[in-house]
C-alpha cells in the first residue's frame, strides 16, 4: 500500500525544489570559473579529485562494507555506475563542506567539543562518559585523542554550514496544502479487467507468423558464448600463509614492543571536593575542610555519605565521591601524586589543588603488569606476518604478473614459483558465474573474451579483482550460437499466442472506453462486469497494479468522468471508468492512521532533502564545482 508513496518522492522533491531554490539566489550566490586539471574526476574549488583519491575512497567504502556485512558481501555492487556516480558525488559534498568551513573561517568551541564527546554512546557506560573506554575505543580505531578531537571539531564546524537551515526549516502550511494536493488527492473508480487468457484460449497461431516471429527475434533464442578457463590468482592470504616466523623473530618483536604488551597501574579514587564557596577565606575554607577530613577519618565507612553531603564535585558526589579508574596524566599533579602514594583502602590527608582541598580513598588498583610472551605469541606471529606481507606480497605481485606474460598458454611456472595452484572454471559467459567473483569481474571478462584470448588461448594479463591479482586461459571455447526453430517452436508459439491474445483484448478495452466516453456513463449496460465503486488513492491504490493506479491518478480533474483502458502486462487489459475527484484532506481523514504518519515522514524528509539539494547548489555556485567523471 505504501508503492505509490515511494513512487512519488521525486514528485514531492522537485515540487519543494521550486519554492526553496528561490532563497537561495537571493543570498547573493556567485560562481565563478576556475582552472581544472585535465585528468581529474572533479574540482571543487580550488582541490582536484584525481582518480587515485577517488580510488583510494573506494577502497575504503569497500572495506567498511566487506566488514559490516561480515562475509555476505559481492564487491560487483561498487561496479555499478549509479554507485560510482553517488560516491564521488559525496567526495563533492564533503570537500564543499570543508572549503565552506574554511571560508566562514568556523570552528568549534572548546566546551561543545567536551560535550559532545561526554554525550556520545559509545564512551559511556551505564549512561556516564568514562575515560578509559573512550580511550580503548580510540585505538581500536587507530586514532589518538588529539587526532580524534580535531576530526570531531572539524566536524562541528562544518555542521554549522548546513545544521542551521535544516533545524530552523518547517512547512508552511501552503506549501504542505500544495503538496497534499499534488500527491494525495484520489479519484473514485470502477474497474473491469479483460483477462488476457480468455483470448489465449479463442487464438490461432499460423506456421508462417511462428516463421516470421522467429526470423524477426533471433537474438532472443540464442546461447551466448561460453568458455572454461583455467585461470590463477593471487591473494595476500595465499602469500601470507607462507610466512614462516622464527623463535627468535618473536622473542626479538616482543622485547622491542614489550610497552604495548603491558597494562598501565590505574587507580580508581572516590574524593570529596571542598572549595572556595565553602568559605569566606582562605584560613576557614582550610580549617573547614579540617573539619569534614576529620569526620571521615572517624567514619571511614561513611565516605559516599559523607561525600555526597559535603563535595562540591556533584557528578561524582552523586557515586559517593566516585571519580572511576585513571592512569597518570590525566589528573592535575597534586591529585595524581596522592593517589599513586596510598595503597587500596588508604585515606589521604588534605590534598590542595587549583580546585581546593581534596580528601581521598583509594577503592582499587589495577594494571602494572606485562603479559608474558606466552599469553601473546599468537598475537605476536600475527603482527610480524603482516609486517612482512606488505613486502613479500608487493613482491609476489611482480612476479605474478610477468610470469603469466611470459608462461604463454601455462601457469606451471609462476604457479610453482608462488606456491599456488591453477584452478578452474567451466561454463563462463560474459555475464560471469554466479558464486564466484574473481570469474565474473568486468576487466578480466574482457580479458577472456576478447579475440585474441579466444583465438590465442594464451594466459591473460593479471587483473586486480579486489585485493586478488587473476589471470585467466581459455581452454574451451562455444561460440554464441541461435537455437534452431525446432527447439524452441513451443515458445515461439506460446510467445505470439500471448502478443496476439493482448492486442485482441486492448481492441476490445478500447471499443469500450470510447462507448464509455461517448455515452459519458449513461448506457448502464456498458457497466456491466465492472466491480463496485472505490477510492484510489496515493496512500492506497485499492489491490490495483501500479500502472493502473497511476493511470487513473493521472486523469485531469476537469476530464471527469472518464473512461481509460491500462494495459496490466501480459495479465490482460484494465478498463477504468473514473468519476469524480476525492480532495486531500478526505482522503488523509479516511486511510489508517499510521499510513498518513508514513506519507508525512516522507513528505518532512523530502522537503529536508531538497533544503540540503538546494543548500548544496549554493555552495556549488560560491565555491566553483566541475565534475568531470561520468560513469
Amino acid at each position: 500500500m505504501f508503492d505509490f508513496i515511494r513512487n512519488h518522492q521525486k514528485l514531492m522533491q522537485f515540487l519543494l525544489l521550486i519554492f526553496i531554490a528561490p532563497a537561495f539566489v537571493l543570498m547573493g550566490v556567485e560562481g565563478y570559473s576556475t582552472s581544472t586539471q585535465a585528468d581529474a574526476y572533479a574540482v571543487v574549488g580550488t582541490h582536484s579529485i584525481t582518480q587515485e583519491e577517488f580510488d583510494e575512497s573506494k577502497r575504503q567504502r569497500i572495506d567498511q562494507a566487506r566488514q559490516e556485512s561480515q562475509g555476505n558481501f559481492d564487491p560487483l555492487v561498487f561496479d555499478r555506475p549509479e554507485v560510482n556516480n553517488q560516491l564521488l558525488q559525496s567526495m563533492v559534498t564533503e570537500y564543499l563542506l570543508q572549503q565552506a568551513v574554511i571560508k566562514g573561517n568556523l570552528t568549534a568551541s572548546d566546551k561543545a567539543l567536551q560535550d559532545n564527546i561526554m554525550k556520545t554512546a559509545l564512551f559511556q557506560v551505564d549512561g556516564k562518559f568514562d575515560l578509559e573506554l573512550y580511550k580503548r575505543e580510540l585505538t581500536a580505531r587507530g586514532l589518538s585523542a588529539t587526532q580524534h578531537e580535531a576530526n570531531l571539531r572539524f566536524g562541528l564546524a562544518r555542521a554549522q554550514v548546513l545544521d542551521p537551515l535544516l533545524q530552523g526549516a518547517f512547512m508552511t502550511k501552503p506549501v504542505s496544502a500544495m503538496i497534499d494536493d499534488a500527491q494525495l488527492a484520489g479519484r473514485v473508480v470502477q474497474t473491469k479487467r479483460l483477462d488476457v487468457g480468455a483470448y489465449a484460449a479463442k487464438v490461432q497461431v499460423g506456421d508462417d507468423e511462428i516463421t516470421a516471429f522467429y526470423d524477426k527475434n533471433q537474438a532472443r533464442f540464442a546461447n551466448p558464448a561460453q568458455a572454461d578457463v583455467e585461470y590463477l590468482a593471487l591473494s595476500p592470504a595465499a602469500i601470507k600463509s607462507q610466512i614462516t616466523v622464527s623463535d627468535d623473530d618473536v622473542s626479538s618483536y616482543y622485547e622491542q614492543n614489550k610497552a604495548r604488551f603491558s597494562e598501565p597501574e590505574q587507580r580508581r579514587v572516590r574524593h570529596i571536593l571542598l572549595m572556595p564557596e565553602d568559605a569566606k577565606s582562605e584560613p576557614d575554607l582550610k580549617a573547614h575542610a579540617e573539619k569534614v577530613l576529620a569526620e571521615v577519618q572517624k567514619a571511614p565507612k561513611q565516605f559516599a555519605e559523607l561525600a555526597a553531603k559535603y563535595s562540591k564535585d556533584t557528578v561524582s558526589a552523586q557515586q559517593g565521591g566516585d571519580v572511576g579508574f585513571f592512569g597518570k596524566g590525566m589528573m592535575v599533579p597534586e591529585f595524581e601524586q596522592a593517589a599513586y602514594g596510598l595503597k587500596k583502602g588508604e585515606l589521604s590527608g588534605l590534598v590542595k589543588t587549583q580546585f581546593g582541598y581534596h580528601i581521598l580513598e583509594v577503592t582499587d588498583i589495577k594494571g602494572g603488569t606485562t603479559k608474558s610472551l606466552a599469553e601473546v605469541k599468537e598475537l605476536v606471529v600475527e603482527d610480524i606476518r603482516n609486517q612482512k606481507l606488505t613486502v613479500k606480497y608487493a613482491e609476489a605481485q611482480n612476479t605474478f604478473s610477468e610470469g603469466v606474460f611470459e608462461g604463454g598458454k601455462s601457469f606451471d611456472a609462476v604457479a610453482k614459483s608462488l606456491g599456488l595452484t591453477p584452478q578452474t572454471g567451466k561454463g563462463l559467459t560474459e555475464a560471469g558465474v554466479k558464486d564466484n567473483p574473481l570469474l565474473s569481474d568486468k576487466a578480466l571478462l574482457a580479458e577472456v573474451f576478447s579475440t585474441e584470448s579466444v583465438t590465442a588461448r594464451n594466459n591473460s594479463k593479471a587483473v586486480t579483482v579486489g585485493d586478488t591479482l587473476v589471470s585467466a586461459r581459455v581452454v574451451n571455447f562455444v561460440p554464441k550460437a541461435t537455437k534452431p526453430l525446432a527447439e524452441v517452436k513451443a515458445e515461439v508459439v506460446a510467445i505470439v499466442r500471448q502478443e496476439k491474445a493482448l492486442a485482441e483484448a486492448k481492441k476490445d478495452a478500447e471499443a469500450l472506453v470510447a462507448k464509455l466516453n461517448s455515452s459519458k456513463g449513461q448506457d448502464a449496460a456498458l457497466l456491466a462486469g465492472f466491480e463496485a465503486e472505490k477510492m484510489v488513492s496515493a496512500l492506497s491504490v485499492a489491490g490495483l497494479e501500479g500502472s493502473v493506479g497511476e493511470s487513473i491518478l493521472s486523469t485531469g480533474v476537469a476530464e471527469l468522468p472518464k473512461a481509460i483502458a491500462v494495459s496490466a502486462g501480459n495479465g490482460g487489459v484494465v478498463v477504468a471508468w473514473v468519476t469524480k475527484n476525492v480532495p486531500s484532506a478526505e482522503v488523509k481523514a479516511k486511510a489508517e492512521p499510521q499510513i498518513v504518519q508514513f506519507y508525512e515522514g516522507i513528505a518532512s524528509r523530502s522537503y529536508q532533502e531538497a533544503l540540503a539539494i538546494a543548500a548544496r547548489e549554493a555552495l556549488s555556485k560560491r565555491v566553483g564545482v566541475e565534475v568531470k567523471k561520468t560513469f
